[in-house]
C-alpha cells in the first residue's frame, strides 16, 4: 500500500508548500484560464480560443503536473527539478525585464514568488535547510 508521507522538517515543508502552491495555481490555470488571463493582462485573439487552450494545457497542465508529482513523490531530486524549473522562470523574467522592459509591480511580485519557489525546493534538495 502507498502511504502519503507528510513533511518532517522545515526545509521539507517549504519544498512541499512550493509544490502544493504550484499544483493549486496549475489547477486554477486549467479551470479558470480566462480569469487568469485577465489578471495577467493577456487577451485571446478574436475568433480563436488558442490562447485559452495554451493557458489550460501547457501552462496549467505543466504546473499542476509538476506540483502534484513533487508532493506525491516527495523526493529531494523531484523537489530539485521543481526548484530548477522555477529558477528558469526567474531567468526568463530577468531577460524580459531587459529585453521587453516589463519592470512593473506585477512582474516584480511574480518574480519574488518565483525566486522563493526556486530557492525553497533547491535548498531542501541540497540539504541547505534542514
Amino acid at each position: 500500500m502507498i502511504e502519503f508521507a507528510w513533511p518532517l522538517s522545515t526545509g521539507e515543508w517549504l519544498a512541499f508548500l512550493t509544490g502544493l502552491a504550484t499544483f493549486l495555481i496549475g489547477m486554477a490555470l486549467m479551470l479558470i484560464p480566462r480569469r487568469f488571463m485577465h489578471v495577467l493582462g493577456l487577451a485571446p485573439r478574436e475568433n480563436t480560443n488558442n490562447g485559452v487552450s495554451e493557458i489550460r494545457g501547457p501552462f496549467g497542465g505543466m504546473w499542476a503536473g509538476l506540483g502534484l508529482a513533487s508532493i506525491l513523490l516527495a523526493q529531494p531530486l523531484v523537489y530539485l527539478a521543481l526548484g530548477i524549473a522555477f529558477a528558469f522562470c526567474v531567468l526568463g523574467r530577468i531577460i524580459s525585464f531587459a529585453a521587453d522592459r516589463t519592470f512593473n509591480i506585477h512582474c516584480v511580485v511574480a518574480t519574488l514568488f518565483e525566486i522563493a519557489s526556486a530557492v525553497f525546493p533547491i535548498a531542501y534538495a541540497l540539504q541547505l535547510i534542514p
